[in-house]
């Protein structure tokens, strides 16, 4: 997956399945040529979910890793105690099972990019402990 230097960031959806792995996703962060990796040496990534963008509580907080920052190269995802840890409604059309969630891009001088944003879904575990 590809992230454009831009204003607002890209959709990106997320379904989350309760008690797994979300990922991690590999991505490369890119100048709007698509073709130029963006040098995020000096930088950190963050993002969070929210039930609603204007709750102040955060849900989970996801695990984003620089892996080759001149390369602009991270991961991000949660593991199985965030996914766990998430309520889900009895399906996911249920109000229970909806979030929100964004990424964004502090960079090295204290601005930030904002770098995905969407929905996320989580789908009721079955098989628990």
């Amino acid at each position: 997956s590809m992230a454009k230097v831009g204003y607002i960031g890209e959709k990106l959806d997320l379904v989350i399945k309760q008690g797994s792995t979300l990922g991690p996703f590999t991505a490369t962060m890119t100048y709007a040529d698509e073709v130029t990796p963006y040098d995020l040496t000096g930088c950190t990534i963050r993002g969070q979910i929210r039930k609603r963008a204007l709750d102040p509580t955060v849900v989970e907080d996801l695990q984003v890793t620089i892996t080759d920052a001149p390369a602009g190269q991270y991961e991000f995802g949660l593991d199985v105690a965030a996914t766990t840890a998430m309520v889900a409604g009895e399906n996911m059309t249920d109000p229970a099972s909806k979030y929100v969630w964004d990424m964004e891009l502090v960079r090295a001088d204290a601005s930030i990019l904002p770098l995905y944003y969407g929905g996320v879904s989580v789908f009721r575990e079955a098989t628990r402990v």
